[in-house]
C-alpha cells in the first residue's frame, strides 16, 4: 500500500511501472468534477477508472476484498471516509468470488486489519497481495464520498 495526496504524484512518478505512471499521470491531469458517475477506459482495460459517489457505512456491513489482476488506485476527491487494510494471507477465506467477471473477491472479516481515514486529495495505492475495505464511516459517522478508482492491470 502507498499512501500519498493528489499533489505528491510527480515525486512518485520515477519509482513506479509505465503503467501504474500512466495511471497517476491521468489522475493528476483530469479534471472530474466535471464526469458524470461511470467507468473511462484510460488505455482500453488495461487502465480504467471508475467514478463513484456514495454514502459510507458502518464497518461491520462491510467485507474485505481484493483484486488478482489489477491494482487499485483509490483516489478521493471529496469527502472522507475509512479504509480496512490487511495482508492477503493463504489463509485468508474467500466467502464471494467473483474473479471471473468482475476480478472482485470478498473475503471473511480479518482480526488484524488497520483503518485508515482517507480526506479529499488523498490516494492510496493498494496491490493484489493486500484486502482493503473501502467506503467505511469516520469517527464523525456516515460521509458523502466522491472516489475516483482507477484500475491498473498488474505486470506492467
Amino acid at each position: 500500500m502507498i499512501l500519498t495526496d493528489i499533489n505528491k504524484i510527480n515525486d512518485l512518478l520515477p519509482y513506479v511501472s509505465l503503467r501504474l505512471g500512466k495511471a497517476l499521470a491521468y489522475l493528476r491531469d483530469t479534471d472530474f468534477s466535471h464526469l458524470s458517475d461511470g467507468e473511462y477506459e484510460v488505455e482500453g482495460r488495461e487502465i480504467y477508472a471508475s467514478v463513484q459517489t456514495y454514502e459510507t457505512a458502518a464497518r461491520e456491513l462491510k467485507q474485505p476484498e481484493a483484486h488478482k489482476k489489477y491494482i487499485d488506485i483509490q483516489f478521493l476527491l471529496k469527502g472522507k471516509e475509512c479504509i480496512g487494510l490487511s495482508p492477503l494471507l493463504k489463509s485468508s477465506k474467500i466467502v464471494e468470488d467473483y474473479s471471473v467477471e468482475r476480478d472482485l473477491l470478498f473475503y471473511e472479516n480479518v482480526d488484524a486489519e488497520r483503518s485508515i481515514t482517507l480526506k479529499s486529495g488523498d490516494l492510496m495505492i493498494i496491490f493484489p497481495w493486500e484486502l482493503h475495505c473501502p467506503g467505511c464511516n469516520t469517527e464523525s459517522g456516515v460521509n458523502t464520498v466522491r472516489k475516483i478508482v482507477i484500475k491498473v492491470k498488474s505486470g506492467g
